[in-house]
């Protein structure tokens, strides 16, 4: 009996360890899902001014405004508030220029990603001639933000693909190795597939003549787009005043409890086993 109640012991530890990591997995994989479907927001004369006092330089402040979705007031009581603020005129006048983005639809609003649209994307994995041969896909993320005035239309870290054209070893004619490639397309913040052009290659070397080549994972490339594509983006959203957070929502027991009972519910041999007293007052598992 002993001998039984140590093996189920055993196996409940192994159970919780187990849902332990995949809570883990699932709560980053989720975190990083929304923090990719998070909007912009838009940037407001209030928002100006403070990044001023914050000590910010006025070129810096400038970027910031060609970057942003705007949504400022040109009316002569917003423009009076700048020069109250004492906002300088250069500032001022990027404000004015800021393009007016039209009004959102279904929390959405259309963008077209020109023609030709530089996207400067990394290689997510090695590739070798010896691995991969022609007609493989090949996986790339984006670095930055593709941004159409102000509103990101291509997220950074998006995936990106393309096919291998070419993969050969150095032939026994003497003719190097040769690897190469070409873009295929990129994912759009709506999840739509835009259209690339563009690709590379690499060869072998006739001097120490290389058997194979490779290109390693992390090297960067540039692929541009291929014909205007329409998108819909998150509309930016207007960010207010901060509210604390309510007793009922925040703290750690809460959260506590509703991970136990999460790992209850994926494991019912956990739950089965905690019904035996016995065992729940033997097991400090999950409290």
């Amino acid at each position: 009996m002993r001998h039984r109640r140590r093996l189920l012991r055993k196996a409940i530890l192994l159970c919780a360890v187990l849902a332990t990591v995949l809570c883990a997995g699932f709560s980053r994989a989720e975190a990083e899902n929304q923090s990719e479907a998070i909007p912009d927001r838009w940037l407001t004369n209030q928002d100006v001014i403070e990044m001023l006092r914050s000590g910010l330089s006025v070129r810096a402040v400038i970027l910031r405004i060609h970057d942003s979705p705007c949504k400022f007031d040109k009316s002569a009581e917003g423009l009076e508030a700048l020069r109250a603020a004492n906002v300088p005129y250069k500032v001022v006048l990027a404000m004015m220029q800021a393009p007016e983005l039209p009004p959102p639809v279904k929390g959405r609003i259309s963008m077209v990603i020109p023609d030709s649209t530089l996207v400067e994307v990394a290689l997510s994995e090695s590739l070798d001639t010896a691995a991969q041969k022609p007609g493989y896909i090949v996986y790339f993320r984006v670095l930055e933000d593709i941004r159409i005035h102000g509103l990101r239309v291509i997220a950074k870290g998006a995936r990106a693909r393309g096919r291998l054209l070419d993969s050969r070893d150095r032939s026994r004619t003497g003719e190097p190795a040769r690897l190469e490639w070409s873009m295929l397309d990129v994912e759009a913040v709506d999840g739509q597939r835009v259209s690339l052009r563009g690709g590379s290659e690499k060869a072998g070397d006739e001097v120490n003549q290389e058997k194979s080549v490779s290109a390693e994972e992390g090297e960067e490339f540039r692929a541009f787009t291929y014909g205007a594509r329409k998108v819909n983006v998150p509309a930016p959203i207007e960010v207010g005043p901060k509210t604390p957070a309510s007793p009922e929502n925040a703290g750690p027991k809460q959260e506590t409890r509703e991970m136990r009972m999460n790992v209850l519910e994926v494991f019912p041999c956990i739950k089965l086993a905690y019904r035996n007293q016995d065992l729940l007052a033997d097991s400090c598992l999950l409290t």
